[in-house]
C-alpha cells in the first residue's frame, strides 16, 4: 500500500512514497454486499443484466468517495467483499488492503446448471460429467476461474467520451427487438451512473480545495475537480483529462469485475495523440507527463494482486516501431516507484533502437520482474491463426499474465480452464485415485501396470487417459460457461466491448467480436521428465518394475530412498536433449489438437496457453509424488520453463528446447521464466550478451520471455525475516508480486529454480 504526498523540486511536483497502509482502503467497502442485495431484492422480476445494472448504479451513487490533499489524480480502487460476476466463497472477515482469499464455487454453478437444464434428455450423463470436473477441481486436475481477464476499449472512451457511449444506448433502445432490450437498457443505466459517479468525485475534490491551507494542493485539487466536471459526459481536452478518464472508469471495471485481471491495453498509444497535442501547445512537458503516469502507477498499485497489465512498444499497422515518448515515460515510471501494479509487458519487434533497449535493460535490472518481453513475430500469427483480423492482431495487449488478446473486441475468458498434466500420471498409476485424498476420477480404461511390456504401450495408454481426461473438463467448461449471461453477466464491461451494445449481447454471451475460449496447461515439464524416468528406469535400465514404482510414489518414497538418485539422473527437459524434449512436443500437440476440437459456447474457437500463474503451486500440493523424484506436495513446473533445478545446461539449451514447439499455435500466451544472480550484470559483457540471447530466442521462434533478477541467499532471507523484505518484488509467473505476500510454496518453488551466473 502506498500514500502519496508531494513535493516541488524546480518548479516540478515529484512524487515521495511512503510505504504506509493507504486510508483510502478504509472507505466503507462493507456495505457493498448490502447495496447490491438491497438492488438485486427490489428488482427481482427483472432480467439478471438489468439486475446487475441497477445494483452497479445503487453502488456507484452510496460509495463512499475519498479524494486527498495530496491527490494528483482523483479515483480508487480496491477489493470489495462482494462479487457479482462471478460465483465464488468470499471470507467471512473480509480486509480491502489485501486480495481475497476466495474459492470458486464449483457447486454452485453446477447445481444452476442442473437446475436450468432439468428437462434436458442428456441430463444424466451431464450431470455425471460435471460431477467428475467437480471432483477433478477438488484434486487439482482441473481449475477453473470465469471471470473478467479481458481489455476493455478504453481507447473508445477517450476518443469518444459517456456522451457517445449514453446517446449510443439510447437511441439503440429505441430500435431494439424485445429480447435486446434489456441490455440496452442496462448499458444506458451504467453509462449514466459512471458519469454521475465521476461527477462525485468532482464534487469531492472541490470540497476538499475550499478546506486546503496549501495553495499548490488548492490548485491541483480545482484541477482535477474541472477535469472530472468535463470528462464525465465529454471526451478529454488534455493528456492529464485523457489520464483521469482513464483511471475512473478501470475503476468502475474493477468494481463491477472482482479480481478478473482487468488490462489496460496499449496505453502508451492510445494516449499518445493527447500527450503529442500538449506539447505541441505547450500545455505540457515530458518531466509533467512523467508526474502524471506515475500518479497513475500508484493508483494501479492500490490494487494489491491486481494483474492488471500495461502493454508498450510494439510496432504499427505499417510495420513500423511505434515506441514513442509515453513508451519511455511509463518504463521509467515502473523502474523508479518498484511497485507490482501494474504489470508492465514490452513487444518486441526487430526494429527497435538502442535507447529503447537501454530502458527495458535498466527496468529488468532492477529484479522486480518488469518487464516480460513479447515478440511481434510470433505473436501476432498466433492470433491471425485463430481468425482474427489482420488489423486487430496487429494491435494486440496483454491480458493479466501473458494473455494475448485484443483490445476491446476479444472475450475469451482467458482463465477459464486449467489441467494439471502431472496429475493425468499420477491417477493412471492408481486406478483414477488421487494419492493425496482418496477421491476417484474415471479412467477411460483401468490397467494393470504389470501388463506393459513397452514404454511404447504405456506411452500410448497415457497419451488415451490424458485426452480423456481433458476432454471431459472442455465439455464441462462449455456447459457452466453457458450459465454466464442469465447468472453473471457484466453490464458495464460489456457497454466497453464492441459489438455487445448492436448485437444486444451481453460479453458472457458472446455479444462482442471475438468469442474465444482458452485452455491453459500446468505441470507440462513435469509430466516429460517423468514419462522420460519411466522410460529409462523402467523399461530400459529395469531398475524398478512399473507397480513398485507406484507403489514407490505412493509413499512419497519411504522406503523406496536408494531409488530416488537414480530417478532424477535420468534427462529432463530444458537441456537441449532431442529424446525427451520430443515427449514434451508430442504432449504438447495432443493438447493443442484436443483442445481445438471445442468451440466456444459463445461461438469463436478454444486457444491454448502455456503458462501457469501460480497454479503450478497450488495444484502441487494436492499432487502426489512423481517418477522425476519430486514429492508429493511440491511444486509442479512452471508455464513452459523446466522443472525447478532441472535445467543445467544454461539458458541458451532451455530456450533451444522450449522452441521446438511452434510457440504460434499459443494463442492464449505461454511463460518462459528464467533466474539470473545481479552479479551476471556486473560484467558489460554479459550485459550485451543477454541481449543477444534475448534476440537469439525470437529468432528461434520464442513467443515471451521474463525474468527474475535476484538471488537465492535473498529470497530465502526474505523468507525468513518477511518484516524486513516488505518491498521486494519479483517474478513469479506471468505476474509480479512482493514477495513476502506469496504463501510458501510459491516462495519455495521460486527459491528452487535454476539461478544464472554465467551464459
Amino acid at each position: 500500500m502506498v500514500t502519496l504526498t508531494t513535493k516541488k523540486i524546480n518548479g516540478v511536483t515529484e512524487e515521495l512514497i511512503v510505504a504506509e497502509h493507504d486510508t483510502r482502503q478504509k472507505a466503507k467497502t462493507a456495505t457493498r454486499r448490502y447495496i447490491y442485495q438491497q438492488a438485486m431484492d427490489a428488482n427481482r422480476n427483472d432480467p439478471a443484466i438489468l439486475q446487475l445494472a441497477k445494483a452497479l448504479a445503487s453502488f456507484l451513487e452510496q460509495k463512499e468517495v475519498i479524494v486527498l490533499e495530496s491527490d494528483i489524480l482523483a479515483g480508487h480502487t480496491q477489493h470489495y467483499d462482494y462479487n457479482p460476476s462471478i460465483p465464488v466463497n468470499m471470507p467471512g472477515e473480509f480486509d480491502p488492503s489485501i486480495l481475497p482469499s476466495t474459492t470458486f464455487n464449483i457447486d454452485q454453478e453446477v447445481k444452476t446448471y442442473i437446475s436450468n437444464h432439468a428437462h434436458d434428455r442428456e441430463i444424466e450423463r451431464k450431470t455425471f460429467i460435471l460431477g467428475q470436473y467437480a471432483t477433478g477441481i477438488r484434486v487439482k486436475l482441473f481449475k477453473r476461474f470465469g471471470s473478467g481477464h479481458v481489455i476493455a476499449a478504453y481507447d473508445q472512451v477517450i476518443e469518444k467520451g459517456y456522451c457517445s457511449l449514453i446517446e449510443a444506448a439510447r437511441l439503440r433502445i429505441s430500435t431494439s427487438e424485445k429480447e435486446e432490450a434489456a441490455f440496452s437498457n442496462a448499458s444506458l443505466i451504467v453509462c449514466e451512473a459512471a458519469a454521475n459517479y465521476i461527477i462525485r468525485y468532482a464534487v469531492e475534490a472541490r470540497k476538499i480545495a475550499d478546506k486546503t491551507q496549501s495553495v499548490e494542493a488548492k490548485d491541483q485539487l480545482n484541477r482535477i475537480a474541472e477535469a472530472c466536471e468535463w470528462v464525465a459526459y465529454n471526451p478529454p481536452r488534455s493528456f492529464f483529462e485523457a489520464v483521469q478518464l482513464l483511471w475512473l472508469t478501470h475503476e468502475i471495471v474493477v468494481i463491477e469485475n472482482f479480481t478478473g485481471s482487468i488490462s489496460l491495453g496499449r496505453l502508451d498509444q492510445y494516449l499518445y495523440p493527447f500527450y503529442e497535442r500538449d506539447i505541441k501547445v505547450n500545455n505540457l512537458n515530458f518531466a509533467e507527463a512523467s508526474h502524471y503516469i506515475e500518479a497513475l502507477w500508484l493508483k494501479f498499485s492500490n490494487l494489491v494482486k491486481g494483474y492488471q497489465n500495461v502493454t508498450l512498444g510494439g510496432c504499427k499497422p505499417d510495420g513500423n516501431d511505434a515506441v514513442n515518448d509515453l513508451t519511455i515515460i511509463c518504463l521509467k515510471a515502473t523502474r523508479k516507484l518498484k511497485m507490482d501494479q501494474p504489470l508492465i509487458s514490452v513487444r518486441w519487434n526487430s526494429k527497435i533502437t538502442d535507447q529503447f533497449w537501454d530502458e527495458i535493460q535498466a527496468l529488468i535490472e532492477t529484479g522486480i520482474g518488469f518487464p516480460a518481453l513479447f515478440n511481434d513475430e510470433i505473436a501476432i500469427p498466433a492470433k491471425l491463426r485463430l481468425g482474427i483480423d489482420q488489423k486487430d492482431a496487429i494491435n494486440y495487449g496483454i491480458v493479466g499474465c501473458v494473455e494475448l488478446s485484443i483490445p476491446g473486441k476479444e472475450y475469451s475468458n482467458t482463465e477459464s480452464f486449467r489441467f494439471n498434466w502431472a496429475k493425468v500420471l499420477e491417477l493412471a498409476l492408481n486406478g483414477g485415485k488421487c494419492t493425496c485424498t482418496g477421491e476417484s476420477i474415471d479412467l477411460k480404461k483401468d490397467r494393470k501396470l504389470e501388463d506393459f511390456s513397452s514404454f511404447e504401450n504405456f506411452y500410448a495408454w497415457i497419451k488415451e487417459e490424458f485426452k480423456h481426461y481433458l476432454e471431459i473438463g472442455l465439455t464441462a467448461t462449455n456447459m457452466l460457461d453457458e450459465n454466464f449471461g442469465n447468472h453473471w453477466p457484466s453490464p458495464f464491461l460489456s457497454s466497453l466491448m464492441q459489438n455487445c451494445l448492436q448485437s444486444g449481447k451481453d460479453v458472457t454471451t458472446g455479444g462482442t467480436i471475438y468469442n474465444n475460449s482458452s485452455a491453459n496447461g500446468c505441470g507440462m515439464a513435469s509430466l516429460a521428465d517423468s514419462l522420460m524416468v519411466i522410460k529409462q528406469v523402467v523399461f530400459i535400465d529395469k531398475l524398478i518394475t512399473l507397480p513398485h514404482l507406484a507403489e514407490a510414489l505412493r509413499n512419497d518414497f519411504q522406503g523406496y530412498e536408494k531409488i530416488r538418485p537414480s530417478l532424477t539422473k535420468c534427462p529432463k527437459f530444458g537441456n537441449d536433449n532431442d529424446e525427451v524434449d520430443t515427449l514434451f512436443i508430442e504432449l504438447t500437440d495432443l493438447f493443442i489438437h484436443t483442445v481445438e476440437t471445442f468451440k466456444s459456447p459463445r461461438g469463436g474457437p478454444y486457444q491454448v496457453g502455456l503458462y501457469t500463474v501460480g497454479d503450478h503451486a497450488h495444484m502441487g500440493i494436492l499432487t502426489g509424488a512423481l517418477p522425476n523424484g519430486r514429492k508429493r506436495g511440491v511444486s509442479l513446473s512452471n508455464g513452459l520453463s523446466p522443472s525447478q533445478g532441472a535445467d543445467v545446461l544454461g539458458p541458451t539449451a532451455v530456450m533451444k528446447s522450449v522452441t521446438k514447439i511452434d510457440h504460434k499455435v499459443s494463442g492464449n500466451g505461454l511463460v518462459l521464466d528464467l533466474k539470473f544472480h545481479p552479479d551476471f550484470f556486473k560484467s558489460n559483457k554479459h550485459r550485451q550478451a543477454f541481449r543477444l540471447l534475448i534476440e537469439s530466442y525470437f529468432a528461434l521462434g520464442g513467443l515471451e520471455v521474463q525474468f527474475n533478477v535476484v538471488s537465492r541467499e535473498t529470497l530465502m532471507n526474505a523468507q525468513k525475516n518477511p518484516d524486513q523484505f516488505r518491498n521486494l518484488v519479483i517474478r513469479v509467473s506471468g505476474f509480479s508480486a512482493y514477495f513476502t505476500s506469496l504463501d510458501k510454496p510459491l516462495q519455495d518453488e521460486i527459491i528452487a529454480r535454476t539461478e544464472y551466473l554465467h551464459m
